[in-house]
């Protein structure tokens, strides 16, 4: 745990962008505005985490920063999981597979870079891990109401975190369910599957009412935005996505299972050890639907989110299922100690993300004037620190607080400055986020004419200015989405709109022309 947290220092950082989203939502909740992109304006569920969104707004009512409390909680959440697989609240019972569980945990530094992120993937991981584990244990063998219930509340908590925590509770109740007992034992009674399934439903059908009232979309505007529309444009996204986790992250752990079940003699005398290779193969085969689901709706943005953030909840899983394979094949390999076995599933998995991960420190290191004050000093300072940069306070002196601003990143800059933003991606506009994608890739609706029909006083386009002066071509510019093309047209043809040259940015920043007294 000491290593796993002095790799959370390293990695910590000003955030990503996307996490203050959440953090803007946050404080309108804590400052009495309600669920608000804009205060005044009709909802709109332009967050992903509800839970994480309240867990904030209590932050940030107790006067403390969003960013640090996410990354202390984050972190927490991350040593919550190594203590657990450490204190068996999972079907894996030998101590060398327990601690071999949690090194993969503690050695895994993706799963550290994102508890410094300041976003849900870590706490929604451990929520999925905790329920999964405990429900696989009560399945393995004789369940116990009170396991049942807790289980199912942590899923109902996940649920609430992530929408994909409804998927895993599905796939894991479907591995107990389906799992074969002795006539003896019979399989799961109707109390037990109730007990399991009414902690589940009273938390996540509770507040899916309430946001189905509230909101009137049966999915998060987040959904709609991304993925909604684009007529299986993104699958080649999704399968490529998959491709580049496979090699570092996949591959062993499926490869290890697979040789260890195909190692394990048939017919296992011990129905104990029998119905755990069974719980294995369930849990590896809902880790792969859990994939499959990833890779339908097109992945991820790695510019944005770099590693494996989407993969990164069934990780702690498909390595818990590898472990208990091997461990179970283990027993026949009598010249091995299980000692022994672990420390080989531990470098082997290890060793094939090091470069992976490698990347991610490297990228957090420090540049310029921070690397004169040392790694360590700076890293501290990092930890609190919550940077904007300098255009929230370019923004904030050449506007009015009731003047509307466009922007292609909806996170740190309407945090910062608070103003009515119009989010020209949809993630926080119903209008944009419900329109067909007009080509392939994440983030890519837009709707210029929309933009420009609610007049903001500056509208920000996500392609460097250069374009804009005709001194280099579009792609050059780094722009490849076509609504970013349509929006700079109209703008350049719109007598209402300057380009401004002194902004603080290279992306392209326009400014609506002040109407001049009669």
């Amino acid at each position: 745990m000491a290593l796993f947290l002095f790799a959370c220092l390293l990695l910590t950082g000003g955030g990503l962008d996307d996490s203050f989203i959440t953090y803007r939502y946050a404080k309108h909740l804590a400052s009495g505005h309600g669920l608000a992109w804009n205060v005044g304006e009709p909802p709109v569920e332009g967050y992903t985490s509800f839970l994480w969104v309240i867990l904030n707004a209590i932050a940030i009512a107790l006067g403390g920063s969003p960013l640090v409390a996410s990354k202390l909680l984050a972190s927490g959440a991350a040593c919550a999981i190594i203590l657990l697989t450490l204190g068996g609240a999972h079907p894996v019972l030998e101590r060398p597979w327990r601690a071999a569980l949690a090194t993969l945990v503690a050695l895994c530094t993706p799963l550290a870079y994102y508890t410094q992120t300041g976003m849900e993937t870590v706490f929604f991981t451990a929520l999925a891990f905790a329920g999964t584990g405990l429900a696989l244990r009560e399945f393995a063998g004789n369940p116990r109401p009170r396991w049942l219930m807790a289980s199912s509340a942590l899923f109902g908590l996940a649920a609430i975190t992530r929408p994909e925590g409804v998927l895993l509770f599905g796939l894991i109740a479907a591995s107990g369910l389906s799992l074969r007992r002795s006539p003896q034992e019979g399989g799961l009674s109707r109390r037990g599957l109730l007990l399991f399934v009414a902690p589940f439903l009273a938390i996540w059908l509770t507040y899916f009412l309430w946001r189905l009232q509230h909101y009137g979309w049966l999915f998060p505007n987040t959904y709609y935005a991304k993925h909604s529309g684009n007529r299986l444009l993104n699958l080649p996204l999704g399968i490529y996505y998959l491709a580049l986790a496979w090699a570092p992250y996949l591959a062993v752990p499926f490869a290890l299972g697979a040789l260890a079940w195909v190692a394990t003699p048939t017919r296992e005398e011990d129905p104990s050890i029998r119905r755990t290779q069974q719980l294995a193969l369930r849990l590896g085969g809902a880790c792969l639907v859990y994939l499959l689901y990833i890779m339908w709706v097109g992945g991820d943005d790695r510019s944005a989110f770099p590693s494996v953030r989407l993969v990164l909840p069934v990780l702690p899983l498909l390595w818990m299922a590898t472990v208990m394979l091997v461990a179970g094949a283990s027993r026949h390999w009598t010249k091995l100690s299980p000692r022994a076995c672990a420390v080989g599933v531990v470098t082997l998995i290890a060793m094939a993300w090091a470069e992976d991960g490698l990347q991610l420190l490297k990228g957090t290191l420090p540049t310029g004037d921070e690397s004169q004050q040392g790694l360590l000093r700076t890293k501290l300072a990092q930890l609190t620190d919550e940077p904007h940069g300098v255009l929230p306070a370019w923004i904030l002196e050449h506007t009015l607080p009731t003047d509307v601003i466009a922007v292609p990143w909806a996170g740190r800059v309407p945090y910062a400055t608070g103003r009515p933003t119009l989010d020209m991606l949809g993630l926080n506009d119903t209008h944009i986020a419900h329109l067909p994608s007009p080509q392939r890739g994440i983030d890519v609706k837009m709707d210029p004419e929309y933009v420009l029909a609610r007049r903001p006083k500056l509208i920000f386009v996500n392609v460097n200015h250069c374009y804009v002066r005709q001194e280099c071509s579009f792609a050059q510019a780094g722009g490849w989405k076509i609504g970013d093309r349509q929006l700079l047209e109209l703008l350049r043809q719109s007598p209402d709109y300057d380009w401004v040259k002194d902004a603080p940015t290279e992306i392209s920043v326009f400014r609506r022309r002040e109407l001049r007294a009669q």
